[in-house]
């Protein structure tokens, strides 16, 4: 063969060696990228979890978490012992690593389970195998040397355990293409079991959903399960002191009452703080219109009813005929503490009427009627109730729901008493709460003057069919009268939410519930 021809060849065949070798590797490569961005986190989510949260960016949300002016205090914020692990020691964690965190690292879930332990949480994030060597370094080099790790077996299926020191064990559970860990080794144990069985929270329908619904995904986002609307996909931002969440609902084809509710109701354009004493902190409002979708049975209240006797079922539905032809606007519920007290807590209904004189002539009638015809027994004729120098006509009401189906507010009994003033039926438990309330707006000690007060109305949006705000850590004290209007979510982590000012909204369109959450921090000086 020509000595030149067959250098030729050679060269030919190493070049051919070498684009077959670079494309095997590329294509491998290629495989193996396509097989860790095709799992989905969520289907090692447990079905029992109440909240997940999820950014695909850990590294900007950690830089935009510590902008906010509550972020040197987050790590005695009891939130969750592994994310403040995370906030802690991410510079640590990152500075070493060139590049920052791979694309699949920053992709990160943590879900929340029913517990509200701190140690409650599990944290999931997609890997690739560099990725894996170098979570293994890290754990390492946080957790006590004296300590070996210890490897467990259940269902096949292999759980590191890691000794961090105290009564702290990081349980973790690796699979390829995704890491998971959690302080918690039962947690860690469902995830495996969800893993196997296939049946996540995905296999929630309502959770389905919120996977269905194209909505652009900030920076980070909070799925969020209410008792009232559902599962909540909620895309999160920050801004110094208040951290905003906002999205849209969705719930089964068999929506509850309050769901129907906020559909019929017509938005709400107004709000003040002159209305209310300084001293109250739980407020929600709500549509007068479309009574009657109010008044049908919640979750809660089917179970209420069937232990009722008949004639509060009938007084219910007679007391919200009266409501639906004598009011109008929107009703305010409210808890306060009296002017001299912040140990017991009172709780108040304000309704808007159309005309009070012929409101007031109305319900006398309707007492009457009530007592002669129907035969509901009455707890008796009216009272003068005495305010300072003025006087009041206190009707005490038989027994009803109504109160509580239209404050929200869980601990309240049947008794229920009526007053006018501005304008304004009152309807409160006891005569207690009139009266405060009364002494307290005739000397104006208002919530409108407050800065804290001024601060939170000043992001609400100016239309809402239905509005709550909450002092959460006043709220957390007296679980006896917990509203069932706030997410449960933030009552079992209430020594990280105690800290901040709750102010949801929820706004209707074509059919479509959109919440709007926000979350304003009171600083060290408030309550």
């Amino acid at each position: 063969m020509n000595r030149k021809l067959g250098i030729r060849i050679s060269i030919f065949t190493l070049f051919l060696l070498f684009f077959i070798g670079v494309g095997t590797y590329f294509f491998t490569g290629l495989s193996a990228r396509q097989k860790v961005s095709e799992i989905n986190l969520y289907s090692l989510v447990p079905s029992n979890s109440i909240a997940v949260f999820e950014t695909s960016n850990v590294t900007l949300l950690v830089k935009e978490l510590k902008k906010l002016s509550c972020s040197k205090i987050f790590s005695t914020l009891k939130l969750s012992h592994i994310v403040n692990d995370l906030m802690e020691h991410f510079d640590q964690l990152v500075d070493p690593m060139p590049h920052g965190l791979s694309s699949s690292m920053n992709k990160v879930l943590i879900s929340f389970h029913s517990l509200g332990s701190e140690l409650d949480q599990v944290v999931y994030c997609c890997t690739t195998p560099e990725d894996e060597e170098w979570i293994e370094q890290q754990i390492h080099k946080k957790r006590p040397i004296a300590f070996p790790r210890k490897d467990v077996s259940y269902k096949g299926e292999t759980l590191e355990i890691y000794p961090m020191g105290g009564d702290l064990f990081l349980c973790c559970y690796q699979s390829p293409g995704f890491f998971v860990a959690s302080y918690s080794k039962k947690l860690i144990e469902q995830v495996i079991d969800t893993h196997i069985s296939g049946h996540s929270i995905l296999s929630d329908p309502v959770f389905g959903l919120t996977q269905d619904k194209k909505r652009a995904i900030g920076i980070a986002s909070l799925y969020l399960k209410m008792q009232q609307t559902g599962w909540n996909k909620l895309d999160m931002k920050f801004d110094g002191d208040a951290i905003y969440l906002s999205g849209i609902s969705v719930d089964a084809d068999t929506s509850s009452s309050f769901v129907n509710a906020l559909k019929e109701q017509y938005p709400i354009t107004n709000f003040s703080g002159n209305e209310m004493p300084r001293s109250t902190y739980y407020i929600s409002q709500m549509a007068i219109s479309q009574l009657q979708y109010i008044a049908v049975n919640t979750a809660r209240r089917e179970y209420a009813l069937a232990t009722y006797p008949d004639e509060v079922k009938e007084m219910d539905i007679h007391m919200m005929h009266f409501l639906k032809k004598n009011t109008s606007g929107s009703l305010t519920a409210i808890t306060f503490y009296p002017e001299d007290s912040v140990r017991r807590p009172l709780s108040l209904l304000s309704i808007p009427v159309k005309e009070a004189a012929k409101a007031e002539a109305d319900l006398q009638l309707f007492l009457q009627n009530i007592t002669s015809q129907i035969k509901i027994p009455t707890p008796g004729a009216a009272k003068l109730l005495q305010v300072g120098t003025k006087s009041y006509l206190l009707y005490p009401l038989p027994r009803n729901t109504v109160f509580s189906q239209l404050s929200g507010i869980e601990d309240t009994d049947l008794t229920a008493y009526a007053l006018f003033y501005r304008n304004r039926l009152l309807l409160a438990p006891e005569p207690v709460s009139i009266l405060s309330y009364i002494t307290q707006l005739e000397n104006a000690n208002v919530i409108g003057n407050e800065i804290i007060y001024q601060e939170c109305v000043s992001r609400l949006a100016p239309h809402f069919n239905y509005m709550v705000m909450a002092n959460l850590s006043e709220v957390s004290s007296h679980p006896e009268s917990k509203p069932r209007f706030i997410p449960s979510f933030f009552f079992q982590y209430g020594d990280f939410f105690s800290h901040f000012i709750l102010s949801t909204q929820f706004v209707c369109n074509e059919g479509v519930i959109y919440p709007n959450i926000t979350l304003t921090y009171k600083g060290h000086d408030l309550k």
